[in-house]
């Protein structure tokens, strides 16, 4: 159920970390990635706070819209909010320590553009769900929010997001939030913190493909991605990496490490290189992907019609429900300049390139090349998942070299607009970095404009020379 590390004595730390944050919590917010909710889902963790002392709260955060269609986000709330009140939402994803950007603008009214940006969704939301809790339940003094799940489902994002401010470390990488942190967001919420938990050893395969594990530490690579050629739409992958006419696994690996230059000793092409080069696309997200709801709705075995009752009492389910609706709303609408005007201009000059994503069903018809992994072809499910199972993954592949796309310079030195974000008692210090950064520039540009001096120079001496030999 948790991460697996080496070290027995890290995994007890992990687990009793958790528990920290269970008991000391009023409220669970279990944190889901939009595009695989069901794999995000840990059933044993749900049942430990249903059956932990207190009479615990359990609320899911269904995050990271932005990367998923939005009639896709709105058959998984439809679905999910059968078993618990589900929260739509997308963390900010600003760089900046404070002042992060959050959009008060229910997600279903934000055009596309603006939920592609840096800004917060679903927060007002959020604390809507919060107040209802502390309104209906007559809390008279603060209640304690855990925020529990998969690692780099984006909890401490979540936090900073409702902080408005980086009070939690975030990172790619499974294994960033090692201790319970405790965050005061008011006098009335304070919200902890907990590591990353993950499925236990059965489901190894998927709980890689969710990145739960680091892919440099996995010893066999080769299985997931032949998870992920199974699963996906071959015609696209096989795009993506410009490679074509493998039949099995292996030989799309060697394609690919032929492709990007994975060799070992003897100039033999690495396949489990090639292998940690897909994976590290695919948990990364440029391989783009999302699932469907499952079509017909089974209540987990820990879930009971009577806690899905008072779920629904306690936090105003309703209430919850239409601010979803015009937090999805937000995406069917069009552009918004008035917006889009009051972001940080700093923001404005990212821009975020989407394609839109294909629906494997469509691309499956139109296939004229019929790739073979084994006896499948193309897409199958896997029959060891949960009852719940694998949704169909729609695929989303951008091309690896697009030489359309223009990328402008990054100017490495520090901004000033930046050192005026930072705290106060720390400008004095930044503004000594830049000024520290500016000199060793210079003195680069002078060292190499000094050698170029130099070589033409001596290319003038040697003109010189060649021209007197020849005279005499």
């Amino acid at each position: 159920m948790f991460p697996q590390l080496d070290d027995e004595a890290t995994r007890k730390a992990y687990y009793k970390e958790f528990r920290k944050v269970v008991e000391y919590s009023d409220v669970i917010l279990e944190v889901l990635d939009a595009r695989d909710p069901l794999g995000c889902r840990c059933f044993q963790m749900e049942e430990t706070v249903l059956q932990a002392e207190g009479n615990k709260k359990l609320v899911l955060i269904l995050n990271k819209i932005d990367l998923v269609p939005k009639e896709v986000v709105e058959k998984w709330l439809e679905y999910l909010r059968n078993e618990l009140p589900v929260v739509a939402f997308k963390a900010s994803t600003q760089h900046q320590v404070k002042n992060l950007n959050r959009c008060s603008v229910p997600v279903d009214q934000a055009s596309e553009s603006l939920l592609k940006s840096k800004a917060c969704f679903g927060a007002e939301n959020l604390m809507r769900v919060l107040g209802n809790y502390c309104r209906l339940g007559e809390v008279r003094t603060h209640i304690r929010v855990g925020v529990v799940g998969l690692p780099n489902v984006g909890k401490s994002s979540l936090i900073n997001s409702l902080k408005r401010s980086r009070a939690c470390s975030v990172g790619a990488v499974p294994g960033v939030t090692k201790f319970m942190q405790e965050v005061y967001l008011d006098k009335f919420i304070r919200l902890l913190d907990a590591p990353g938990i993950v499925p236990g050893p059965n489901s190894e395969v998927g709980t890689i493909l969710c990145n739960c594990i680091r892919v440099q530490k996995l010893a066999d690579p080769v299985t997931p991605v032949e998870t992920i050629l199974q699963r996906c739409n071959l015609e696209e992958i096989s795009s993506y990496y410009g490679v074509s006419g493998f039949q099995t696994t292996e030989h799309f690996l060697t394609a690919v490490a032929h492709r990007l230059g994975k060799k070992k000793k003897g100039g033999i092409y690495s396949q489990e290189q090639a292998a940690k080069a897909v994976l590290a696309d695919w948990v990364s997200g440029k391989i783009s992907f999302y699932t469907l709801p499952p079509s017909t709705h089974t209540l987990p075995a820990h879930l009971s019609a009577e806690i899905v009752k008072e779920m629904t009492e306690v936090f105003d389910i309703e209430d919850t429900e239409q601010a979803n609706e015009d937090t999805m709303e937000c995406l069917a609408t069009g552009e918004s300049d008035e917006l889009l005007g009051d972001m940080d201009p700093l923001e404005m000059e990212i821009k975020w390139l989407h394609s839109p994503m294909v629906k494997i069903a469509d691309a499956m018809e139109n296939k004229t090349t019929v790739y073979k992994i084994g006896d499948l072809t193309g897409y199958c499910t896997n029959p060891n998942r949960h009852q719940m199972g694998w949704a169909k993954r729609n695929v989303d592949l951008h091309p690896r070299n697009n030489s359309s796309v223009d990328v402008c310079p990054v100017d490495r030195r520090p901004m000033l607009q930046r050192i005026m974000e930072t705290d106060p008692l720390q400008q004095g210090q930044a503004l000594a970095s830049a000024l520290k950064n500016k000199k060793k520039l210079q003195k680069r540009t002078d060292k190499l404009a000094s050698k170029l001096s130099d070589s033409m120079m001596s290319a003038l001496d040697l003109s010189g020379n060649a021209d007197d030999s020849a005279g005499d």
